[in-house]
């Protein structure tokens, strides 16, 4: 074979080889396409297939929130609110049943001066159901707002820690401004985030054996303890007394300190859920 003749067959079985392995590029391209479209597909079908499920589970709260409003009543049709005696036992306010775990608030209810200890909340006799305020959220603001007073150098120290007291009392809520005993008497900084004057006040009478028992055992709202139902506090008016609930457990062991007011407290919110009422602090 001459030279030219080998030099052409080279070149044609190039050629050859070169369309070959085009075809086969693009019998590969295409099989790829087409794994990816059937890839894309799926995707979308499960894609839909979540959507028309969110829609599903939106549309099922919706229903439920039209059937718990009609159950409850509607505020905007309320009639115009009165006000309830505020009589100690806070009989007369007209509550609907509720749960520990799931409630719902359909009313409002106006509450007397924080500043007031002697009476109880007014409220509308129109529907209102309350919620348990989270413990671990009110003892976090209080430890934020009374911050100054935890300061090693001040909460080891008792003169150190009065004199804080008296600087920082001025900017405090009026409920945590400190009492006249708690500026002259030494007592333990973690009183001074009860959010109740008269109940530190006892604390720190009735000596420091006594108040540091208590917030041990007892003050979740101020101090880390294992939350046990202790306290309870209902509504997002956590600041105000009157919406705190002692235990039965507390009450049997602590009554003697807290006095009457708070048997009688607790009674109310327990007539309130239908739980019965504790003996003894209907007096």
């Amino acid at each position: 074979m001459s030279e030219s003749g080998s030099e052409q067959s080279k070149a044609e079985k190039k050629r050859e080889y070169n369309r070959n392995a085009q075809r086969v590029f693009r019998q590969r391209r295409k099989e790829h396409l087409k794994a990816l479209e059937a890839a894309q597909r799926e995707q979308s079908s499960t894609q839909g297939d979540e959507l028309t499920q969110l829609r599903r589970q939106n549309q099922e709260l919706l229903e439920e929130n039209d059937v718990l409003k009609r159950s409850y009543g509607s505020t905007s049709t309320s009639p115009t609110p009165t006000t309830t005696s505020t009589s100690p036992d806070m009989s007369s306010t007209s509550y609907a049943p509720y749960s520990m775990t799931r409630t719902y608030a359909t009313a409002h209810a106006t509450t007397m001066p924080l500043e007031s200890t002697s009476a109880v909340p007014q409220m509308t006799q129109n529907l209102m159901v309350l919620v348990p305020h989270s413990i671990s959220e009110i003892r976090n603001s209080l430890h934020a707002l009374l911050a100054p007073l935890l300061d090693y150098g001040v909460i080891s120290h008792p003169q150190n820690h009065l004199a804080t007291l008296a600087v920082v009392g001025p900017q405090l809520p009026s409920q945590l401004q400190p009492t006249t005993i708690q500026l002259s008497t030494p007592h333990h900084a973690y009183i001074d985030m009860i959010p109740s004057p008269s109940l530190r006040d006892r604390l720190i009478n009735a000596g420091s054996a006594n108040a540091t028992a208590f917030m041990k055992q007892v003050c979740t709202i101020a101090c880390e303890i294992e939350d046990q139902g202790q306290i309870t506090v209902w509504g997002e008016d956590w600041m105000n007394e009157m919406s705190w609930e002692f235990s039965a457990n507390v009450l049997e062991q602590w009554g003697w300190l807290l006095g009457g007011e708070w048997g009688r407290r607790a009674n109310f919110w327990r007539r309130q859920r239908g739980a019965p009422v504790l003996q003894g602090w209907e007096g």
